[in-house]
């Protein structure tokens, strides 16, 4: 689904804590009935389920940075386990900015709660020992609750007061993964805050604003000021689940945004309306970003130097990346701060995107060639709002460099991709360039490079049923990158993953792949195997639709609640050879298709010749188009069962009457 987005400007709210949950059961009173509960009735089979999710914000006296206010952030979160599988959901992990001491975790309590044998209410409370902080880099860390004696049937409880020195507020998620029984969300604003609030809404929400004279806290002491108290409540929302081929979860919850505009003094008002040449002139000044490409890079003039000597521009970037990426090794941390700096992650060759990335750009740039960052929020990061200008909507940091008329986008983390291809997670978005202290957008496509698996299947049926054959895959562009990073992580998980599991009816004897480290290359992969073909009296069946990596239809579910985005082209191909015994003839056979979706985004083809014994095969499928929206989803579904169903279409063979 895709949510209308309706703007509305309210002038400022809240300060002392609220004197809400109103109707609410109070921290640490459950319901007896709640621990009965097996099953979520208006999202039936959940895991796991929300009770209760209210927050609370208001504004108090500021202690540092803009010090006027701070902003005071309530929290308190009830959750109800239904399954195995959602004893994960207790899970908790609260994140908060740590530099400069900007937020506070405060006042936190947890509980879990179950019935004994009795059938009475007990209450275990989290003890402090298992509530701690894990550092996650210099600006973020998080808070770890580890509740005891969970199971299915249990309660989990938590609550927890952020401070943050900040005006700006956090942005309210009714909807998560998981349904949500009751949400709700206050707030109080002063008038002389000015919001520009931004309701993500499709289901109906229960919504008030009143505006009362209060008292609030400053650094000056006591303001008398007019404040808009808001309160916002949704019930019964069903969880987002995963689908295959989803973009960014946080894109289709149903949420509040909230976006400061402007500080209004009375006489005189403050435009906070961020523009991004304000970004860009905090990220130039950033220790963290910016002047890390002012500072030297002990111990790299060797490679500097041996760039230099090579002439043409496109082989000197890649001697560069090339270095870069086989010697850095990247601690799976995004972001677009280093986390160290680049000349300690050169030091130690390692560091997290940004320390490797913005090293890259350093050494481009000492190199005599023209690179700048290139801010991205990936696809499982979500959405960019460009209106709104704040680097925190970017989760990782790249090289762009500029050659001739052509560009490349570099991301040495990655030990498998070619340099000409742009990594996967950002094609088709768009990044913002920083060039000095210029910015612009700039849209990322895939050009030609596809997601293409190729695959030559030979195989040989003898007098007994038994088909003895050989087949070799080639992947090219982001399907070879797919396949390395999956053989590189788990060997034993690849080939179940690719050559096992999705083909229960072949035996596969031996699989053999080259290229691994030849980027230039396809993935190479040759397998041979088996198979003991299905018979009924006469005749034998079979499917030559094997190793295509068109093995599963993941579009079979009757609804769905997201945007189909494949991210890249798709094209595969595969050739089929097949030698049946001489004593047999053909007696079935698939036909001749070629079948396309209306706008021709998909086709598929389908040749199918048999001369005597032999027979060949060749299939064809192009997706020529990377995203369809929700609401084409009933006709995408339709042609994808109908290709599907020709591709599990069986050859039929006949032993010949005896003469």
């Amino acid at each position: 689904m895709r949510y209308t987005a309706l703007t509305l400007v309210f002038i400022g709210l809240l300060i002392f804590s609220a004197n809400a949950q109103k109707g609410l059961p109070g921290f640490g009173k459950v319901d007896k009935a709640d621990l009965e509960m097996t099953d979520c009735e208006f999202d039936k089979g959940a895991e796991a389920m929300v009770l209760i999710d209210y927050g609370n914000t208001y504004y108090d006296r500021g202690t540092v940075g803009f010090s006027t206010f701070k902003t005071v952030y309530e929290r308190r979160t009830r959750i109800k386990i239904l399954k195995e599988s959602g004893i994960s959901q207790a899970d908790i992990r609260i994140p908060y900015f740590t530099r400069n001491n900007e937020e506070r975790i405060l006042k936190l309590n947890a509980n879990t709660y179950n019935l004994d044998a009795s059938g009475k209410v007990q209450t275990t409370e989290v003890k402090k020992a298992s509530i701690y902080s894990k550092r996650l880099d210099n600006y973020r860390s998080v808070m770890i609750i580890a509740f005891p004696e969970v199971k299915v049937g249990s309660i989990i409880e938590y609550s927890y007061v952020l401070e943050r020195e900040t005006i700006y507020l956090k942005d309210w998620y009714f909807q998560r993964r998981i349904p949500v029984r009751y949400s709700e969300y206050q707030l109080r604003i002063p008038q002389l805050l000015r919001f520009s609030i931004q309701p993500n809404i499709v289901d109906p929400i229960e919504d008030k604003q009143e505006v009362t004279t209060e008292n609030i806290s400053a650094s000056e002491g006591f303001i008398e000021t007019k404040v808009l108290r808001s309160n916002y409540i949704m019930r019964n929302l069903v969880g987002i689940r995963d689908e295959p081929f989803m973009g960014a979860v946080s894109d289709y919850l149903q949420r509040i945004e909230f976006h400061l505009t402007q500080i209004d003094y009375g006489d005189r008002t403050r435009d906070l309306s961020t523009k991004w040449s304000d970004v860009i002139n905090e990220l130039n000044k950033d220790e963290s970003f910016g002047m890390q490409l002012e500072k030297p890079v002990p111990a790299s003039e060797s490679l500097v130097n041996e760039a230099k000597q090579i002439a043409n521009p496109e082989a000197r970037m890649r001697f560069v990346y090339e270095k870069l990426r086989k010697t850095m090794t990247w601690n799976e941390d995004d972001g677009i701060y280093t986390d160290n700096g680049i000349a300690k992650a050169w030091e130690t060759k390692t560091g997290n995107i940004a320390d490797i990335n913005l090293l890259l750009i350093k050494l481009l740039n000492d190199a005599g060639l023209k690179a700048s960052p290139i801010l991205f929020s990936t696809r499982e990061n979500g959405l960019v709002a460009p209106n709104y200008p704040d680097e925190g909507q970017f989760d990782c940091v790249m090289a762009y460099v500029g050659i001739g008329t052509g560009f490349f986008i570099l991301d040495a983390t990655n030990k498998v991709i070619n340099y000409k291809l742009t990594p996967e997670q950002v094609v088709n978005t768009n990044g913002f360039v920083i060039e000095g202290e210029n910015g612009r957008w700039k849209e990322v496509l895939s050009g030609k490079s596809h997601y293409k698996v190729f695959s030559a299947v030979k195989g040989e049926i003898d007098g007994e049923g038994t088909m003895k054959g050989t087949c070799l895959v080639n992947c090219y562009d982001y399907a070879r990158v797919e396949r390395c990073e999956a053989l590189r992580k788990n060997e034993a998980r690849f080939r179940d993953d690719y050559f096992i599991k999705p083909y229960p009816a072949l035996k596969v004897e031996e699989i053999v792949t080259n290229n691994i480290d030849t980027d230039s290359l396809p993935l190479e992969q040759k397998i041979r195997f088996s198979s003991v073909l299905n018979s009924s009296g006469n005749y034998r069946y079979f499917n030559v639709n094997i190793f295509s990596d068109l093995d599963k239809n993941f579009f079979v579910a009757e609804n769905r609640s997201s945007d189909v985005d494949f991210g890249v082209h798709k094209d595969y191909t595969l050739f089929g050879n097949f030698t049946i015994p001489a004593d047999y003839v053909f007696d079935g056979l698939p036909e001749n298709v070629s079948i396309a979706t209306a706008d021709r985004g998909i086709i598929f083809t389908r040749n199918v010749t048999a001369e005597g014994n032999l027979l060949n095969i060749r299939i064809n499928v192009e997706f020529k188009r990377t995203f369809y929206p929700v609401t084409d989803y009933a006709d995408f579904r339709e042609f994808h069962k109908k290709m599907f169903d020709k591709l599990n279409e069986q050859v039929v063979i006949k032993k010949k009457a005896n003469p």
